[in-house]
């Protein structure tokens, strides 16, 4: 590292990428400047408490940081070229001076994820339309839009992952690592979730607070696995419609490419006036499935995930057989959250380059 000053315009490009969204909060990225350039990479260090996904939900959210970049460079009329990646980046770009310094986007500072019931309303076709026209294709990533009727029959899939999702040990205490039991619930938490967020009842928060404290035979005949799977199933079909974003693949840059998508789809859904949540565990598991777990932890019921992610795509039949499914969200009308999460000073996720070594990650 150097202590050679980052120009004005590359700074207030990173702190639109910094509030970019990332798997329970974590930002799993690490921004390397050398002068105009930016080269973007998974901070390895920030993603240890994964769900074993193989990194891809930590590329996922390297993807939305970008995309947060891009907007906020074009706001500012800053011209963006892409180059070829430099040492262990997935993207890197170079950015010109900036022609104006506009007031942040405000769909940027608004987005958030909204944990509470919806309120079922329909999507009316004018809103199905003009999402539609807002998300266009990146490459061989695409944005679907679905209706009241796909949640009907995302509903019990989305219990079954749940239920799955939290029956696995190693997963179920990854995911409990990146939440804060010890702090206020409307306590702003820089990194990682406050249990105030994740809008639970007094119920669910026993539920919650058994899951990392009572042995896996205990927590099973207790049906605590049942009952998360049931609460996500409640969320779900609250909702007034469903994003899916699929792409091809699964290189690393095809999931940056879904994470520019969902953070393109999750701002015009807040420029619209609808809120969002991604469902993360069918993905998380396929990921696994793929091969993706850590050597040595396979997947207990790896049968019965592999059969729910077949019915995941038999529950969206427009999705090519060529591509997956790598974000789903549901999304529709809800009041503000009742606690959100902040993020970790720029300066914790910037490194500027030297003429040694890249930093590690």
């Amino acid at each position: 590292m150097t202590d050679r000053p980052i120009p004005p315009h590359v700074e207030r490009i990173l702190e639109a990428a910094r509030i970019a969204p990332s798997h329970d909060n974590m930002q799993p990225w690490r921004f390397v400047v050398d002068g105009d350039t930016i080269s973007f990479l998974v901070d390895h260090e920030r993603d240890r408490s994964s769900t074993g996904s193989g990194g891809r939900m930590a590329r996922i959210a390297v993807g939305a940081a970008l995309e947060c970049a891009l907007l906020r460079a074009g706001r500012m009329g800053a011209t963006v070229r892409f180059e070829a990646p430099r040492g262990k980046a997935l993207v890197t770009i170079s950015v010109s001076a900036a022609r104006r310094m506009p007031e942040p986007d405000k769909a940027l500072l608004r987005r958030a994820t909204n944990r509470q019931l919806y309120d079922g309303r329909p999507l009316d076709d004018a809103t199905f339309t003009w999402l539609h026209e807002a998300t266009p294709p990146l490459e061989a990533t695409r944005t679907l839009w679905f209706g009241r009727e796909r949640v009907r029959v995302l509903g019990p899939l989305v219990e079954q992952g749940e239920a799955l999702f939290f029956g696995e040990p190693r997963v179920r205490e990854a995911a409990l690592r990146a939440i804060h039991f010890d702090v206020r619930d409307r306590e702003e938490v820089p990194q990682g979730l406050s249990v105030g967020c994740l809008e639970l009842s007094s119920a669910e928060r026993m539920i919650l607070d058994a899951l990392r404290q009572l042995p896996q035979d205990r927590l099973a005949a207790m049906g605590a696995f049942a009952k998360m799977g049931a609460r996500a199933r409640r969320l779900v079909e609250s909702a007034s419609g469903v994003c899916v974003v699929t792409t091809r693949g699964s290189e690393p840059g095809a999931d940056v490419a879904a994470g520019r998508c969902m953070q393109h789809a999750w701002l015009a859904l807040t420029r619209r006036g609808l809120v969002a949540q991604p469902l993360a565990a069918i993905p998380a598991l396929e990921a696994m499935l793929d091969g993706e777990a850590p050597a040595g932890e396979p997947l207990v019921e790896r049968d019965r995930c592999a059969a729910l992610v077949e019915s995941l795509r038999a529950a969206f039949p427009s999705v090519e057989r060529t591509s997956r499914i790598a974000v789903l969200m549901r999304i529709g009308w809800a009041p503000s959250p009742t606690s959100r999460v902040r993020r970790l000073p720029l300066e914790e996720s910037v490194a500027v380059a030297s003429a040694g070594p890249e930093p590690a990650t």
